[in-house]
């Protein structure tokens, strides 16, 4: 039985727009069961202890700009930690789609709503003997906002009749870290592109081009191709 595991992360919300990042992004990726990862996810454990870091649970973007957990680890710690992030998410065999949404043109919920579920309805149509190919698909996401939460349902319920929904923590699943750091680098690509990154999201990377050349052009790598 071949199943497919969706995890699932966002960036942003679906409020008033903010002029420093206004942007809204959804990020899929994607994950077929029968590819074992365990190695993969041992692997990154050891090195993170190694690391001295306990906390087996890795949010990118606090990690950067320095936020609480995060906040008394040193700049040097915390590029280790992510650095080790951005070799887990190489190694494994996982792909990964993006909705970007510039919320100041959709500038209230209906219309960023509207977006999102046009934007994911079109590309599980134009893929869509990928995902046939599967018995069942299994979502993985916190829930954590009920808009999407309901276009995530309402589009995957339409689309198929072997969908599972989970409600669950970023703690439980690497994937679905994998999906936050992924969401963090496609949102740090936005700022950077528009010249809106902070002080603190531009210091952390040692050089000027290094955010762009080791770790967006690598993580798009892992770019969904149509199938």
């Amino acid at each position: 039985m071949k199943e497919l595991s969706i995890f699932i992360d966002e960036s942003g919300d679906f409020g008033e727009v903010v002029d420093t990042s206004p942007y809204y992004i959804v990020t899929f990726v994607f994950h077929n069961q029968a590819d074992d990862i365990n190695k993969n996810i041992k692997r990154l454990e050891q090195q993170l202890k190694a690391c001295g870091f306990e906390d087996e649970y890795i949010h990118t973007h606090p990690i950067i700009r320095k936020e609480s957990p995060y906040n008394n680890l040193s700049i040097d710690e915390r590029r280790k930690i992510i650095n080790k992030m951005l070799r887990f998410t190489m190694s494994c065999d996982i792909s990964y789609f993006n909705i970007v949404v510039n919320k100041t043109e959709a500038k209230n919920k209906f219309k960023l709503s509207a977006k999102i579920a046009k934007e994911l309805s079109e590309f599980i149509r134009n893929n869509l003997d990928y995902f046939q190919g599967y018995d069942n698909i299994i979502v993985y996401y916190d829930y954590g906002q009920q808009e999407l939460s309901v276009i995530i349902n309402t589009i995957l319920n339409t689309q198929f009749n072997n969908v599972d929904f989970r409600n669950a923590s970023p703690k439980q699943y690497k994937l679905l870290q994998v999906a936050d750091f992924i969401c963090s680098m496609e949102l740090l690509k936005q700022k950077r592109n528009s010249h809106q990154l902070t002080k603190s999201e531009t210091s952390f990377f040692y050089k000027p081009n290094e955010l762009k050349k080791n770790f967006i052009k690598s993580v798009e790598k892992k770019k969904f191709k149509n199938k």
